[in-house]
This record gives C-alpha cells, structure tokens and sequence, in this order.
C-alpha cells in the first residue's frame, strides 16, 4: 500500500514538473540616448521607422530616449511591441499590465495591433468580437476581469 502511495506520489510530482513554465521577463539594458541617435544617423524619424517596422533595437532605443519622461501607455505599447518583436517579454510589461482592468487592456492591445504597421489586426469572430492570438491571450488573462466580459477572453471555453 504505501509503495502505490509513493508511486502515485512520484508520478504526480513529476507530472508537475514537467509542465513548461513561463520564461522570467527578461531585463532591458537601455543605451544611452546618444548611442541611439548616432545608431540611427541623429534623425528620430529613421528610429521611429524602425520602431514600426518591428525593430528591438529601435524600440529600446526609444525607451532610453523617454526613459523618466514617458506617459505609461506609450512605454506600456513599447514594451508590448518589444515582447511581439523579440518573442520575450521585458521586465515592466505585467506591472504596465496590470494597472488595467481586461476590458482597458483589450482597447490598449486592439488601439496598438491598429496603428502599428508591423502588427496585425486581430481577426473577428461571427459575433464581431476580435479572436486575440495567444500573446495577446496570455496578457489579457492575467488582468482582473470587469463586470462586463463580453467579447473578452475568460477562463473558461465558453464566453
């Protein structure tokens, strides 16, 4: 008996650590700002080009020229850019995060994917709520759900 206990047991904990666990966010070193300007020949316009083309090092470089004079939405798109571009996300995303309620969030994510060029627009379901890809998903999860959750991702299979 206790051996079947032990086996159980054993098999049990090893099914939990089998189970991928999500990456740490990674840690974004920033440049400094004259770096950034001579990396992109001085012109701003050249580094906002890149940024919309989906290029990490732009979007950090834009970091390290707002860094302290930022307004939250702007740094919290960058980051979310950053996190689209590279596949990693950066430290600072889920506190950005989590200021919002699901229902922000979603508007954030949806304002984003429409006004940057290297995003694609979330597709829509036959009820016209957008269908968020699972980045977008696993982000707007982790946000506290407001009373109203329609066209909202929930924990369940059903909406």
């Amino acid at each position: 008996m206790l051996r079947a206990i032990s086996t159980v047991s054993l098999m049990l904990l090893a099914g939990a650590c089998s189970q991928p666990q999500p990456a740490a966010p990674e840690p974004i070193v920033l440049p400094h700002w004259r770096a950034c300007l001579e990396l992109y020949g001085g012109d701003v316009h050249q580094m906002a080009d890149a940024v919309d083309e989906g290029d990490p090092d732009a979007i950090v470089c834009t970091l390290a020229l707002h860094e302290g004079r930022y307004v939250e939405s702007h740094r919290r798109e960058l980051l979310y850019r950053y996190y689209r571009a590279t596949g990693r996300e950066p430290e600072g995303l889920d506190a950005s995060i989590r200021q919002l309620d699901r229902q922000e969030l979603a508007a954030s994510l949806r304002t984003i994917h429409r006004f940057s060029p290297e995003l694609d627009m979330f597709e829509s379901d036959f009820r016209g709520c957008p269908v968020y890809d699972s980045i977008a998903r696993e982000l707007l999860m982790r946000v506290e759900a407001p009373d109203d959750t329609h066209c909202l991702p929930r924990r369940w299979w059903w909406r």
